[in-house]
Formats: C-alpha cells, sequence, structure tokens
C-alpha cells in the first residue's frame, strides 16, 4: 500500500493543475465546433446549463447548450445550439497572464 500513496498524491496534485485558459486559446474556438472540440481546446467547463428548448412556430425545435468557464473572477459564455457553436456564441474575454520576466 505505501508504494501506492506517493503515486495518488502526485495524480491529486496533477488534476489540481489545470490548464489556464487565455484570449490566445479562446482565439481558437471557432463557430459551427461541437462540444467535444471546444472541450479538446479549453478543457471542460466550470459548469453548464441547457434551458428548456426553444420552441418557434412552424421551426423546428433547437436544443441550447451554455457552457461557462470562470477563471480569475471573470466568466466566459459559449452558447451551443444543437451541439455546435452558435456564431457569436462566445462572450467575454479573459485577461492575457504577462508573462514572467527572466
Amino acid at each position: 500500500m505505501r508504494p501506492l500513496l506517493p503515486a495518488l498524491a502526485l495524480a491529486l496534485l496533477l488534476t489540481g493543475c489545470g490548464a489556464r485558459i487565455t484570449d490566445a486559446n479562446l482565439g481558437e474556438v471557432k463557430p459551427d465546433m461541437t462540444t467535444k472540440e471546444v472541450e479538446s481546446i479549453l478543457g471542460p467547463p466550470s459548469r453548464s446549463d441547457s434551458p428548456p428548448e426553444l420552441k418557434l412556430p412552424q421551426v423546428k425545435t433547437l436544443q441550447v447548450t451554455r457552457y461557462y468557464y470562470e477563471q480569475d473572477g471573470e466568466t466566459v459564455t459559449l452558447t451551443f445550439v444543437g451541439d455546435r457553436l452558435a456564431s457569436g456564441g462566445v462572450v467575454g474575454r479573459f485577461a492575457t497572464p504577462v508573462p514572467a520576466e527572466k
């Protein structure tokens, strides 16, 4: 059991070190990408919701999902319609971190 303890501690430590989202990688997200494609760039969202389906007369029902990415008190919202990122579906941005001086 002792050899597993350091490996478990390292795994827990690494899961807390998620990738930071910047305007650069947010800029890689393009309209019509699927939720999986967006997650492959930004990682899983901090939270998501799916409001009731939007029903329009004489038009098909649309499933809308919103992803919220929260970091350092800022929030970016991505809106998907039918599992595709909507045109204009990215609202907000993150401050780009200033590189450390060498």
